[in-house]
C-alpha cells in the first residue's frame, strides 16, 4: 500500500510541474512554430520581426535589433534551402523562465537557434532570440574520448 501511495505521490508531482512547462509552452511553441513557418516561405525577416513583435519592449529600430535582423536574412541567404527544425531541449525555471534550443536544418549547414521566454506574472514573452554555430563545436567536443 506504500508504494502505491508513493507512486501517487511522485505522479502528482510530476503533474504539477508538467502544467508548469505547460503555461510556457502553450505561448512559446505556437510563436516558435510560426517563426520557422515564415522562414520556410523564404521570409526570414518578415518572421523574426513576428516573432520580436511578441515582446513590446523589444525596439524593431534598435541597432543591436538591426544588426540581429542582418545577421539572420545573411545566414538564410548563405544557408541554402531551409530543411526545417527540431526541438533539441526545452529547460524551465519553475514558471518564470522557458529556454527553447532548436536546430534548425539548412541545405549547407545547421544552426542553434535559441528562445528564451520570461513569465512576469500576467504575461509571457519573447525575452531574448539568439543563433549560433558553435553546436557543431559542442558535438565535437563531447564525442571526444580523453585519456591520461
Amino acid at each position: 500500500m506504500r508504494a502505491i501511495l508513493v507512486v501517487f505521490i511522485l505522479i502528482g508531482i510530476g503533474c504539477s510541474s508538467q502544467s508548469t512547462k505547460n503555461n510556457i509552452d502553450k505561448t512559446a511553441l505556437p510563436l516558435i512554430e510560426t517563426f520557422f513557418k515564415g522562414i520556410q516561405a523564404k521570409r526570414p525577416s518578415v518572421a523574426l520581426d513576428e516573432l520580436l513583435k511578441n515582446n513590446p519592449h523589444i525596439s524593431l529600430e534598435d541597432s543591436s535589433t538591426l544588426f540581429l535582423k542582418r545577421s539572420f536574412v545573411s545566414v538564410n541567404e548563405m544557408s541554402g534551402t531551409y530543411k526545417g527544425f527540431r526541438v533539441l531541449k526545452k529547460r524551465f525555471i519553475e514558471e518564470d523562465i522557458g529556454i527553447y534550443s532548436c536546430l534548425a536544418k539548412y541545405e549547407k549547414k545547421f544552426y542553434r537557434f535559441i528562445f528564451m521566454f520570461y513569465n512576469n506574472g500576467d504575461t509571457i514573452r519573447l525575452y531574448k532570440f539568439l543563433f549560433d554555430e558553435d553546436i557543431d563545436e559542442e558535438l565535437e567536443g563531447s564525442l571526444k574520448f580523453y585519456t591520461n
